[in-house]
């Protein structure tokens, strides 16, 4: 659950441009449509926004001030420290971020790798479009800060629907009895449910593919045996073979870092879209598995 909406301010909340006055004094330009988010959009949420910034501008405190937002820290670099003491060791996947530049990635790379969200307005820069979760349409200054909020309410909000199906599913398979009678039966419980029975050896790991799904998640619950299952975000990998829409599957290259677990009988995992995957390993020697692999749809 996102608990804090972290922003930088210029080319955020702000153009990222400074404009100067006829005597020397700098102004900065802010979006009427950004003022709508923290009393009628966060607030009611209970996200709770704040705002680190590598600049110091009174012009700032004063804009924050109207908008009733309190958490402000200026003149920050290290804005990750400074984001470690505002929301602790723990919190970080309960933060989404906002940002735009290079300088924001020490925040935003952590974050996500934490299980946060994070998103960027139209014209940051590639590097920060490519870690975002979300690329708004609007850019810095015109509302993109409104846009991003609003998305990431409605993904909150479709979040507490998913967990709710998938912890639904979850207790169904745990309650079913499957044996070997029943390999290779596809049973549809609902619109948004259904299983498939597994009955497979575990094999070397070059035999396996490196895969994830879109428009299903996966629960894969081992009825019996053991197998090594291998984990990396597809934000770190390379494309082996393009989505295809029929089969809801996507192959990638496999990567240097991976993440591995292992699962025996009775142990069940989920795994979500940004979660490519590789299982059917030998952990120790081959072995027969039984598996039970539900999808829930998104």
């Amino acid at each position: 659950m996102i608990k804090y909406l972290i922003m930088d301010v210029d080319g955020t909340l702000t153009d990222g441009k400074i404009y100067m006055g006829p005597n020397g004094e700098a102004m900065k330009a802010f979006s009427i449509k950004d003022g709508y988010v923290v009393n009628y959009i966060l607030k009611p949420a209970g996200i709770k926004p704040v705002i680190i910034t590598a600049r110091t501008s009174s012009i700032v405190q004063n804009r924050c001030k109207e908008l009733g937002i309190t958490e402000v820290y200026q003149g920050k670099i290290d804005k990750l420290m400074t984001l470690m003491e505002i929301v602790g060791d723990n919190n970080l996947s309960h933060c989404a971020y906002f940002g735009d530049d290079i300088i924001d990635i020490n925040c935003m790379q952590p974050i996500k790798d934490a299980g946060g969200i994070v998103g960027c307005p139209a014209d940051a820069v590639r590097e920060v479009k490519q870690l975002s979760d979300y690329v708004c349409i609007n850019k810095a200054g015109e509302g993109a800060l409104r846009e991003f909020t609003e998305w990431l309410i409605k993904e909150k909000r479709d979040a507490s629907d998913i967990t709710r199906r998938v912890d639904a599913a979850v207790n169904y398979l745990q309650s079913i009895d499957v044996s070997l009678k029943d390999i290779g039966k596809k049973v549809r419980v609902n619109d948004d449910f259904y299983y498939n029975i597994q009955y497979y050896d575990t094999k070397s790991p070059d035999l396996c593919d490196f895969e994830s799904h879109r428009k299903y998640i996966d629960i894969q619950f081992m009825v019996s045996g053991k197998e090594c299952l291998e984990i990396s975000d597809t934000s770190r990998l390379s494309v082996k073979q393009p989505y295809n829409e029929n089969l809801d599957v996507m192959f990638w290259n496999v990567p240097e870092n991976i993440s591995k677990t292992v699962l025996s009988e009775g142990d069940y995992i989920v795994l979500y879209p940004e979660m490519a995957h590789r299982g059917a390993v030998i952990c120790q020697k081959s072995e027969k598995v039984l598996k039970i692999v539900g999808k829930v749809r998104i």
